[in-house]
């Protein structure tokens, strides 16, 4: 399969491509992570290249075109901003930052099939078990702007015709190796697996549901949907186990043998989820369920990070000493 993979240098994209089917040849699209090209390098893959192009700039992508064809079996979009405060801040540049880039792309390249990755984020307001047989009507910019970037994915199909078939992924979030340093999972087993910490505060009253997997497990699934037969589709790729930010504290300190810990809450959260992801359409058409439990899945992320080379050459365990 050849595969086109954009936003590659970010958390998802790094661990696709640490996995990849050898019979899979893959162009990797990053804007500027300097990092980037040693991780492609460092992976020893031959079937991975790593090309730079900024898909807000539509020369970029012309050029990009014209150096690697623009005809491809599939494209992995996986390109965005995420930012919830940022995006209610300045919503013009939301907006910009999550379809200029998709509208670009879609402009200039043909592909058999289009995997688009939305956001669980577009059910903002409602509450419950969610599928995307639900209206939705989100007010938070960067829901907003997600939701449009699934009618253009549908646009390119039905009208513009450079898409043969699409699905669009409603992703609830993942968790692990590569997972930007402000995240919460990261803060979390940081602090106390790290940094040997017994309290941690929260913004808001921690009601808030989360429902993210390991990354491991979302990568299988993208794996099942990009080899799969189940296209023109909107799916929820999710956890289907949703928590409060409160209990995954606790979860997540007594994974890390952390018996008691003291939560603060402080201030007010920037969104309200009540909701969380429905698993039966992904369990339906690929067979597929989260397999790796929390307590599991974070110790293997306290691994990684404790193992992980900091840029003095040292690993992050000795940031604690």
């Amino acid at each position: 399969m050849r595969l086109l993979l954009t936003g590659a240098s970010g958390f998802v994209g790094r661990n696709v491509l640490a996995r990849c089917p050898a019979s899979w040849d893959v162009v990797a699209l990053y804007a500027s992570d300097e990092t980037f090209p040693p991780f492609v390098r460092s992976l020893g893959a031959g079937g991975i290249q790593a090309a730079r192009c900024d898909l807000a700039d539509a020369a970029q992508v012309a050029r990009f075109v014209v150096q690697h064809g623009g005809d491809w079996d599939c494209v992995l979009y996986l390109a965005g901003k995420v930012d919830i405060p940022w995006s209610v801040a300045n919503p013009r540049g939301d907006l910009l930052a999550n379809t200029l880039p998709l509208l670009n792309v879609l402009e200039a390249i043909q592909s058999d099939r289009f995997v688009h990755f939305s956001s669980g984020a577009v059910y903002e307001g409602l509450q419950g078990e969610v599928s995307p047989g639900c209206s939705v009507r989100p007010s938070l910019p960067y829901a907003i702007s997600k939701l449009a970037s699934e009618h253009y994915v549908e646009f390119a199909r039905l009208r513009r015709k450079s898409i043969a078939r699409h699905l669009v992924v409603r992703f609830f979030g993942a968790y692990g190796p590569y997972e930007a340093a402000h995240k919460i999972y990261t803060r979390l087993v940081r602090a106390f697996a790290i940094e040997q910490q017994r309290r941690y505060t929260i913004y808001g009253d921690g009601t808030n549901l989360i429902d993210a997997m390991f990354i491991d497990d979302a990568v299988e699934a993208i794996r099942l949907m990009l080899e799969g037969d189940h296209w023109n589709l909107t799916v929820n790729l999710a956890g289907g186990r949703p928590v409060t930010i409160e209990h995954l504290v606790s979860e997540v300190a007594a994974a890390l043998g952390v018996d008691a810990v003291s939560i603060e809450k402080t201030g007010i959260a920037n969104e309200k989820n009540e909701f969380w992801g429905s698993v039966e359409q992904m369990q339906e058409l690929y067979g597929f369920r989260p397999r790796v439990s929390l307590s599991d899945g974070i110790r293997r992320f306290r691994d990684f990070l404790i193992a992980e080379p900091t840029p003095d050459g040292g690993h992050a365990s000795a940031r604690s000493n």
